[in-house]
C-alpha cells in the first residue's frame, strides 16, 4: 500500500514539473496602464473654523396626563386580563374563560 502511495505522490510531483520551463520561457508583460499623477494643491484655510454650536433651545417635555391613581390600577388590571369576571348563575365550578373540562 505503501509503495502505490509512492508510486502516485512521485508521478504527480512529475507531471507538476513538466509545463513550468514553457510558463518560464514566454515573457513577462504589464496589460496594466497606469494613469498620470497629478499634483493637486489643496489649499487650507489659514486659521481653523470654530466648532459647530446648536443653538437651539431645548423643548420642555410634555406633562404626564392627569390620570387617577384607582384609573390607572384598573386601567393596568384590564391589561393583564386581571378583571375577568365569571359568568352570573352559579358558575363556581367554571373557570373564567367559559370552557368546560367536565368530560361531557
Amino acid at each position: 500500500m505503501r509503495k502505490i502511495a509512492l508510486f502516485t505522490l512521485a508521478g504527480a510531483l512529475a507531471l507538476s514539473a513538466c509545463g513550468k520551463k514553457e510558463e518560464e520561457a514566454a515573457p513577462m508583460t504589464n496589460n496594466l496602464v497606469e494613469p498620470p499623477v497629478e499634483n493637486v494643491i489643496v489649499e487650507e484655510p489659514d486659521a481653523p473654523l470654530p466648532p459647530p454650536e446648536n443653538n437651539v433651545a431645548a423643548a420642555a417635555p410634555a406633562a404626564p396626563p392627569s390620570i387617577s391613581e384607582q384609573q390607572q390600577i384598573q386601567d393596568d388590571a384590564e391589561a393583564s386580563g386581571m378583571t375577568a369576571r365569571l359568568p352570573a348563575g352559579g358558575g363556581e365550578g367554571q373557570p373564567a374563560d367559559g370552557t368546560n373540562n367536565g368530560g361531557e
